[in-house]
């Protein structure tokens, strides 16, 4: 005759498995696979963080950089005002700005370009996107703040050039060049205003 209690707990059998045990092992299986996601998107979320902050940091001294570019042409330009304008109040103004004292061109003679490489590395490899809404946008800004002024400087070079023509390789009307020279000294005062702004917040 058969044990009941064998029988009752027939159920609580599959195969040679207790149920418990099965549920032990289904337990300690899901949970080693939930462990394994947590550590994986821990890890994955770690390496992103360090990429951020690498480009970051990258962009921050490009940014810098940048700014003094700015603050070099706006302090060369200021210099060709001033120059001009004693110029104009001499018995005998000259006609054409390169006769002005001082005078090397609108372009510095120790010219360096405004930089963007770590912005664009950024952007191509898509860490942008990870430093948060806010953050991106006013970097995005500042850059094409950098480009409105970059376009406008090209201008100035295609006048120089148009006007060279002209004049038949005379000179450039000293008036117009003053009025060029304020415009892009505003044009970079203003980007210098916002870089302090953004590059200041930290």
């Amino acid at each position: 005759m058969s044990d009941p209690s064998d029988e009752k707990s027939g159920w609580l059998r599959i195969g040679h498995l207790e149920l418990s045990d099965l549920l032990v092992e289904t337990f300690s299986v899901l949970l080693g696979v939930l462990l394994a996601l947590l550590i994986n998107a821990w890890v994955q979320k770690r390496q992103t963080q360090d990429k951020v902050d690498e480009a970051m940091a990258s962009i921050h001294q490009e940014l810098h950089s940048d700014r003094e570019t700015l603050e070099s042409r706006r302090s060369y330009h200021q210099s060709l005002i001033e120059g001009i304008d004693t110029a104009l109040k001499s018995p005998h103004p000259p006609i054409y700005c390169q006769d002005v004292d001082g005078w090397h061109g609108f372009y510095s003679p120790v010219e360096t370009p405004l930089l963007r490489a770590a912005y664009d590395t950024a952007m191509a490899s898509g860490v942008l996107a990870d430093m948060g809404f806010e953050n991106t946008r006013r970097i995005a800004t500042l850059y094409a703040g950098f480009n409105r002024y970059d376009a406008f400087y090209g201008k100035t070079l295609d006048w120089m050039i148009q006007e060279w023509i002209a004049t038949q390789a005379q000179g450039f009307d000293i008036r117009v060049c003053r009025g060029l020279l304020h415009d892009l000294g505003t044009s970079e005062q203003k980007v210098e205003q916002d870089l302090d702004s953004y590059l200041n917040q930290k």
